[in-house]
């Protein structure tokens, strides 16, 4: 674990070494590159492995108290480490909010991504351009009282939260996990992130921007879902069939968090994607006709 400039912040960064393939890993929202771990320790040990804790989660800097984030500004700090520390193979794995900034950068930069894994993340929800301006006076209302995180006793605390939330998670994970989630502030524990996070942003979601990224990514491209999550959208079908060569894997008793329910399990089917085989159990077929989600 380190720190590492990009794009003008400094970013922690966990690190993994191996040899000239790179494996970068961005984390989903509220989430830090820390609980890759669990999965990393199941992988081939000679992949390159980089999980940054992305602006303002975890242990990074956050911005400035007249910013904001946006997902372009996500982006920028991938490209910056990318170009910084990436080696001469790039696969990258994105979950959830990740999986959106990995399918943006997937679509830039095609020709600089060997293979590509989404984990539950192909963009946020669509959303109603008429609630346009409803939503600038929420988000300038929010960000003007951001309120305080929630405390917890203690680092178990914070372990049962995550527990109570992700039934497929395992006690002991849970208690590393909370460690990287949450921080001890004395006489409490709160979660890292920037509470900034917890803001809804001033633009709707338009699904039609996003498209045009996901035609372009020409690589070999995984998508892992799992049966139990919440993240089931009526367009995800026809977002999934926008990217080319794909294939799916579809874990019937899994959560949104499948990095963390099911490390082992995925580490496997990963490391068989960047050896250049394909995982065990994918779907068959019209793959959205025979998986819901």
């Amino acid at each position: 674990m380190r720190r590492v400039p990009a794009s003008g912040l400094d970013l922690n960064l966990f690190e993994w070494e191996g040899g000239d393939t790179t494996l970068l890993l961005l984390h989903g929202y509220l989430d830090t590159g820390g609980t890759f771990g669990p999965m990393v320790r199941h992988l081939d040990p000679g992949l390159h492995v980089l999980a940054p804790d992305m602006r303002g989660h975890g242990r990074s800097q956050g911005i400035s108290a007249d910013g904001y984030y946006h997902f372009h500004d996500y982006v920028r700090d991938v490209r910056a480490l990318v170009r910084a520390h990436a080696r001469a193979r790039l696969i990258v794995l994105g979950h959830s909010m990740g999986g959106s900034i990995a399918s943006l950068y997937a679509g830039a930069w095609a020709d600089e991504v060997d293979r590509l894994v989404l984990v539950e993340g192909l963009g946020p929800m669509p959303e109603r351009l008429e609630d346009s301006p409803e939503r600038m006076r929420r988000w300038v209302r929010e960000l003007g009282a951001p309120g305080e995180g929630k405390r917890y006793a203690s680092q178990q605390e914070v372990a049962d939260s995550l527990g109570r939330r992700n039934r497929g998670l395992e006690a002991e994970l849970a208690w590393e996990l909370a460690g990287h989630l949450a921080e001890d502030r004395g006489d409490h524990w709160t979660w890292r992130h920037d509470r900034r996070h917890r803001t809804r942003g001033p633009q709707p979601y338009d699904p039609s921007r996003y498209a045009p990224f996901l035609s372009s990514i020409t690589c070999p491209t995984l998508l892992v879902t799992g049966g139990r999550s919440w993240y089931r959208y009526p367009d995800l079908p026809e977002r999934r069939r926008l990217v080319a060569d794909r294939r799916r894997l579809h874990w019937p008793d899994c959560g949104h968090m499948v990095h963390w329910e099911r490390p082992a399990e995925l580490a496997a089917a990963v490391s068989a994607f960047v050896a250049g085989g394909e995982p065990d159990g994918l779907a068959q077929g019209d793959i959205d006709a025979n998986v819901p989600g």
